[in-house]
């Protein structure tokens, strides 16, 4: 029986260690920079991108070599009415050995095109990564302004349910009227209306994390300040390094490649076969048959154009044009998107500013100014209950305003780059 009850109890204890460090773990701050490195661990799509560029490397060594060598075995001349081998001079037993030259500098072109569909890769995988780490600190600051909202809401809650309280006792007294009381139970409810939506975009917001970090650590508490970012670099470089650029710029090197190896099709590939062919038997003057030995070289005569080799070279011009052409409106699209997203930062900044140095503070003078005036029988309540309202949104506005500067810096993070 004790024994049983030692059992039980060490189950316990162990239950009640497990339990109490997933409540540790689960009850750790994320932080934007954990939520980055989570994310990287549950993404494929930068692997994905950087496997592809390391086989595309591999492929362009195998594209810089010769075709394998081909072997010839054979039976040649033997006579059908006895297939005696030594019965005809020209019956032979043959090995042979056969080797092709592609045209020109097509090995060495192929690869440099190859490893400029490599470079492309890369770049994807280098977008893919910007993308991620742009994409993670949206969602992390999107949840962080609900969670943030709903704490100003709910503080407002506990202030407008003490408005209930005062209109109540200053209806009781004869100092103010049956409606007051009505109107601060009206903004009461309506707040806790609003406190019930803004739950469901902490829950959706939720939601955009955990897609990105997984469920378990989505749920978990975010740190309760907003993060520093990277500074943004300002200088004109960012676009030629930018990974989109580098993409279409390898796309361009791969088209200046399909350009030249159409050119090599002018040249001819060529090929030589070797022989040896082993013959059996006696000469009429009683000596061995000597064994024969065949050398031959083939090779393409490019002699009408017209209709295959200068096609081709026009046809890989034309893509090689509109990569080109496809790099440019790539440079314009990211530059646009650079202004506008730049502007838009700068603005965000100074209006945050503004309303933490500015109307933040005048908006707590507002409300108390105003609950003040109320109780002493010197105010409105449409006066009290429109200070509070202002003070409330002046603090979700200031909120907004600080996530949404961080999120377009995070967007200009992903154009720009940054130092890791």
């Amino acid at each position: 029986m004790w024994q049983y009850k030692i059992k039980k109890l060490l189950a316990f204890s162990f239950l009640l260690i497990g339990t109490t460090v997933s409540i540790n773990a689960y009850a750790q701050t994320l932080s934007m920079a954990e939520a980055i490195e989570l994310a990287f661990k549950q993404d494929l799509s930068v692997r994905q991108f950087q496997q592809k560029s390391e086989a595309l490397k591999q492929q362009a060594i195998a594209a810089d070599a010769l075709p394998d060598p081909k072997l010839k075995l054979g039976f040649m001349n033997y006579p059908t009415d006895t297939f005696e081998r030594t019965q005809e001079p020209m019956t032979q037993n043959v090995i042979g050995f056969q080797q092709m030259f592609p045209a020109g500098d097509t090995l060495e072109i192929k690869s440099k095109r190859v490893l400029a569909m490599s470079a492309a890769a890369s770049a994807d995988a280098e977008n893919n990564q910007r993308k991620l780490v742009r994409d993670v600190r949206k969602a992390w600051l999107e949840r962080f302004y609900w969670i943030k909202a709903k704490d100003i809401v709910k503080q407002n809650e506990v202030l407008f349910s003490e408005l209930v309280n005062i209109t109540s006792s200053q209806y009781a007294v004869g100092r103010h009227k049956q409606q007051d009381v009505i109107r601060a139970e009206l903004e009461l409810g309506m707040l806790q209306d609003r406190i019930s939506k803004i739950e469901t975009m902490n829950e959706i917001s939720q939601s955009q994390l955990a897609r990105l970090i997984s469920d378990t650590h989505a749920q978990r508490v975010l740190a309760s300040d907003l993060p520093v970012l990277p500074t943004v670099s300002t200088q004109g470089q960012w676009l030629k390094s930018h990974p989109l650029i580098k993409k279409e710029s390898a796309q361009v090197v791969a088209g200046e490649n399909n350009v030249s190896l159409a050119k090599q099709s002018y040249k001819p590939s060529w090929m030589l076969d070797l022989s040896y062919g082993q013959r059996e038997g006696l000469n009429m003057d009683g000596s061995e048959r000597a064994d024969f030995l065949s050398a031959m070289l083939m090779f393409d005569l490019p002699l009408f154009t017209g209709n295959f080799q200068d096609k081709k070279v026009a046809a890989s011009r034309l893509r090689l044009n509109s990569a080109q052409d496809a790099r440019e409106d790539k440079k314009r699209v990211l530059k646009e998107m650079w202004a506008k997203s730049y502007t838009k930062w700068t603005k965000l900044s100074e209006r945050s500013q503004q309303y933490h140095n500015n109307l933040i503070p005048k908006a707590k003078q507002n409300a108390r100014a105003s609950l003040f005036d109320y109780q002493n029988s010197g105010g409105s309540f449409n006066s009290l209950v429109r200070s509070q309202v202002m003070e409330l949104e002046t603090q979700l506005k200031a909120v907004r305003l600080d996530v949404d500067a961080k999120q377009v810096q995070a967007q200009l993070l992903y154009l720009a780059g940054e130092e890791h």
